[in-house]
């Protein structure tokens, strides 16, 4: 034993004296994964109100977009639309019998159809199906025309294996006649006790007002505070109705939907000269850094309930394959710091 005690002694006398000498292993490290979604059952809830139409063809035309990341990740998808018609309206303005009979009933999908990675011209049908007009009710039901098609075994949308995303479209408040969280309750339960974390609800809906044009609030676009609750409570995200940018819209809600992560969160601040970036696949293994040309990333600090939350974030042309491993290490820094790609 006091053999060995001189030898550390001298050990640590040559470290010291050694001018050279660097420590290049960091005190932190985080480990994600880029986890493979397999299967994804989605459902389109689609307000079919009056002030819609807009909103309709903009998701209509968008449709490449919402699949991008569902074939970057390989996902095995199956998306069903409904409307927010819980209770048919009596025909009015230039809505007609045929028109308002047309409505599928609650708990059905519109034309009872499922677009799959099977479906052939999926653009066009998808295109078709969430154009589902604007002779619906006036008193939107978002919450209770999707509990209703959900608990339908019927509707021919869910897989007991498949993730469960629900996708709220509306310019107005929900009315559904129970409390929000029931709703949540009620929605967590058609999965698995063991398995509610493969369900989330995201929110295209007015989330401010103020960024709502004239055209838009004369329209009668109100906050859909309900719908947001949900999609906070569930995890997914909360998106304006309202923005101009309809593309990048439906491009986040399918890089939500698909379960691809392009952020990913540290647990401490690091020293941004510390940080190293590591990306393991099978046939991959390299650290990363922020240029580069495979993933390039960025470090930023996302406020969450009021407080910066150290993130790296991946460009979303080039996130992480499925199956990947990122490892983030870095030493803690208690000091401002600003993040240069390639500088100090």
């Amino acid at each position: 034993m006091k053999v060995q005690s001189v030898v550390f002694v001298a050990l640590l006398g040559m470290i010291a004296c050694t001018p050279d000498y660097e420590l290049s292993k960091r005190e932190l490290g985080d480990v994600f994964y880029q986890l493979d979604a397999g299967a994804v059952d989605i459902l389109l809830v689609v307000d079919n109100s009056c002030s819609m139409q807009p909103y309709q063809q903009e998701l209509a035309n968008n449709f490449d977009s919402f699949l991008t990341y569902f074939i970057e990740g390989d996902v095995d998808y199956q998306i069903g639309v409904a409307t927010t018609t819980v209770i048919a309206p009596e025909p009015y303005a230039s809505c007609t019998s045929a028109d308002i009979a047309a409505i599928p009933l609650a708990g059905n999908l519109v034309d009872n159809m499922v677009v799959t990675t099977e479906t052939p011209d999926a653009s066009q049908v998808f295109s078709d199906l969430v154009n589902v007009g604007t002779c619906g009710a006036g008193m939107e039901m978002g919450l209770e025309a999707a509990l209703q098609v959900l608990e339908n075994p019927n509707a021919g949308l869910l897989r007991e294996d498949a993730y469960l995303s629900v996708i709220f479209v509306s310019d107005e408040e929900d009315t559904s006649p129970m409390p929000v969280n029931d709703y949540i309750n009620e929605m967590r339960a058609i999965k698995d006790e063991t398995a509610r974390q493969v369900y989330n609800a995201s929110s295209l809906v007015v989330t401010d007002a103020s960024q709502c044009n004239a055209t838009q609030l004369a329209s009668g676009a109100t906050e859909g505070t309900r719908y947001l609750d949900v999609a906070q409570q569930s995890e997914g995200i909360q998106v304006n109705i309202c923005a101009e940018d309809f593309a990048s819209i439906v491009t986040d809600l399918s890089l939500n939907s698909s379960r691809l992560n392009d952020v990913f969160f540290l647990n401490n601040t690091p020293d941004l000269n510390t940080l190293i970036v590591s990306i393991d696949t099978d046939d991959y293994s390299s650290e990363i850094p922020c240029d580069s040309e495979d993933y390039p990333w960025t470090y930023e600090e996302v406020e969450i309930g009021g407080e910066p939350q150290p993130t790296i974030r991946f460009e979303r042309s080039s996130l992480p394959p499925t199956g990947a491993k990122i490892s983030v290490e870095y030493n803690i820094s208690y000091a401002e710091q600003e993040f240069t790609c390639g500088g100090e």
